[in-house]
């Protein structure tokens, strides 16, 4: 075969392959195949969020879809903005998280941060509830944004969302799309320094999310689970060789062997969360933390300290008592109803909390909001 013929038959293949892409681009997934819409993100004060004032409608694996209202700030919300001054008789309450305050997978008024917002408005207490989410987002993430971003709000009571993937994350650099967009902390020597976000700049897989070709084959066929997956797995072979726990090494959505070094996750959550204190009592407002259970034990019936994973929650407990932060493990309501109902809390293809998971949720800490601050 000649040169000539090879370089005919790559040029008969590239037009081939762009013909179908334009087929598919223009044709398939825009009026044939349901595909997400675009959801792009930026930095404002050197805080990652998405495109203010963008509306979208994204699908799932199975199909089914979901909208996602971003507010002129930026954050998934009801709220078309939030208002820096105060409501007369109105309370207001902050929720900071990661992708379970963003409410990934939910419509935007299914949230169980509006769950709880309705929940204190039929118990009387007129509220309204603000809420800062980002997916990827560590502790470490959320001191950052209430100093930079939530304080200029004013709330009466604040609400820290943990999940089992904040915690090593908060010193662990990985290779997310936005994670050194994320506050870290360097835990090397006697004294912890805080390593600030860097402005989000789009990547390239920015770039290809314009296309509907590309949003379709990675988010909706769940090709972006698996690489998620292997971009978070630690780079320790060593570990990597270790026995299988009882439970294997995926529980509650983390790699349980990237939770072995329990000093430093200890020394990096106790940072964070007496630094979210400190600000608590120099601006008056009352402090709620609140965490994802291991929802292993709660469908199993287990114990949860059969569970790795169950360390952190552990961690979590310690350091809120030692600083004398109000702490709320959602395992008891999780436990309660799902004994009642058999109907679990997450996706058939993904840990976050589904419509059920966010109104148990919702429903539990506005019953704790309650008891704790307005009785």
């Amino acid at each position: 075969m000649n040169l000539k013929s090879i370089i005919e038959k790559v040029a008969l293949l590239a037009g081939s392959l762009l013909f179908c892409f334009v087929i598919f681009e223009f044709v398939v997934f825009k009026y044939i195949l349901n595909t997400s819409d675009n959801l792009p993100n930026t930095s404002i004060n050197n805080i990652v969020r998405f495109e203010p004032n963008t509306n979208a409608r994204l699908y799932e694996p199975d199909g089914t879809s979901h909208t996602i209202e971003i507010n002129a700030q930026g954050w998934n919300s009801t709220k078309k903005s939030y208002k820096e001054e105060k409501t007369e008789g109105t309370l207001r309450i902050a929720v900071i998280g990661d992708s379970y305050v963003q409410a990934s997978a939910v419509n935007t008024a299914e949230a169980f941060a509006e769950v709880i917002e309705q929940e204190l408005n039929k118990q009387g207490h007129k509220s309204e509830v603000y809420r800062f989410g980002i997916d990827g987002a560590p502790h470490t993430q959320y001191l950052y944004m209430l100093r930079n971003e939530v304080l200029k709000y004013k709330p009466e009571i604040v609400v820290v969302q943990l999940i089992h993937n904040d915690f090593d994350e908060s010193y662990r650099f990985l290779y997310g799309r936005y994670s050194s967009s994320f506050m870290k902390v360097n835990l090397e020597g006697e004294t912890i320094k805080e390593v600030n976000p860097e402005p989000y700049k789009p990547g390239w897989v920015d770039s290809f999310k314009n296309y509907r070709t590309f949003r379709f084959i990675y988010y909706q066929t769940g090709l972006s689970l698996y690489v998620r997956r292997l971009i978070n797995l630690t780079k320790d072979e060593e570990v990597k060789e270790t026995k299988a726990p009882k439970h294997g090494f995926i529980q509650s959505a983390i790699d349980v062997r990237n939770i072995t070094e329990l000093e430093k996750i200890k020394k990096a959550t106790l940072y964070s969360l007496s630094e979210i204190k400190k600000l608590s009592e120099s601006h008056g407002f009352k402090l709620l933390v609140t965490m994802d259970p291991v929802r292993e034990a709660v469908y199993s019936g287990n114990s949860a300290g059969e569970y790795e994973a169950n360390q952190l929650n552990i961690i979590a407990k310690e350091a809120t008592d030692k600083l004398n932060i109000s702490f709320l493990d959602l395992k008891n309501a999780m436990t309660k109803h799902y004994k009642t109902n058999n109907k679990k809390f997450e996706f058939p293809w993904d840990w976050h909390w589904n419509k059920l998971g966010n109104e148990v949720v919702g429903k539990a800490i506005a019953k704790d909001i309650e008891l704790r601050f307005l009785k």
